[in-house]
Parts: C-alpha cells; sequence; structure tokens
C-alpha cells in the first residue's frame, strides 16, 4: 500500500494537478480535461526525476504528479488535490499509484 504525507495546504494551486504540475514542468501540454487527454501526452515508460506522471485516478478527469525520486520498484511522487486541496506526498509502485506512464 502506498504512503501518504501532507507537506502544503496553502498553495495557490492546490485544487488542480494539472496547474500545480504545470508550475512545476511549463511544457506541460494544455487541454488535459480527461483521462484520455492526459493519456495522449505519455511519452515515456520510465520514471525520471521532475517527470509528469500520469495515474489513472479520479475519473474521469485522471490525475497528475511531479516524481521525486524512484529505486526498485518504489516512486516517489509530489502532487496536488489528490487530498482534496493539499499538496501530498505519496510513495509506492507504479501498480499502487496506478501509474499509467511519464511525460518527460
Amino acid at each position: 500500500m502506498y504512503t501518504l504525507i501532507i507537506l502544503n495546504d496553502t498553495d495557490k494551486n492546490r485544487f488542480s494537478c494539472v496547474l500545480w504540475a504545470r508550475e512545476k514542468k511549463p511544457d506541460l501540454p494544455f487541454g488535459l480535461w480527461t483521462i484520455g487527454d492526459k493519456r495522449g501526452i505519455i511519452n515515456s515508460c520510465m520514471p525520471k526525476i521532475g517527470a509528469v506522471a500520469v495515474m489513472n485516478t479520479g475519473l474521469p478527469f485522471g490525475h497528475l504528479g511531479i516524481v521525486q525520486g524512484f529505486n526498485d520498484d518504489i516512486i516517489i511522487i509530489h502532487e496536488a488535490n489528490f487530498k482534496l486541496g493539499k499538496i501530498t506526498e505519496r510513495s509506492g509502485t507504479p501498480a499502487e499509484l496506478k501509474i499509467l506512464g511519464y511525460f518527460v
């Protein structure tokens, strides 16, 4: 099971995973409304620090987070609004985090 840590509850983009991720990775494409839109930006199946993880959660919208670290099968991501209005850190396997792929 993944772990979750609350990092911040005052960030201006804490209610939008897309806006928060774009602040960290400005070249993130626009128009990321649905899980299908988010799947369309996947260009890697390998994690990389700073990459945007595309996750199959929060359907029909999907979810984004930023890779902070990884080793073996464990990936650490930071994300906005996985927990309503919070910036959180989660770590777990790609399957536990429901990661579909990455935008690098």
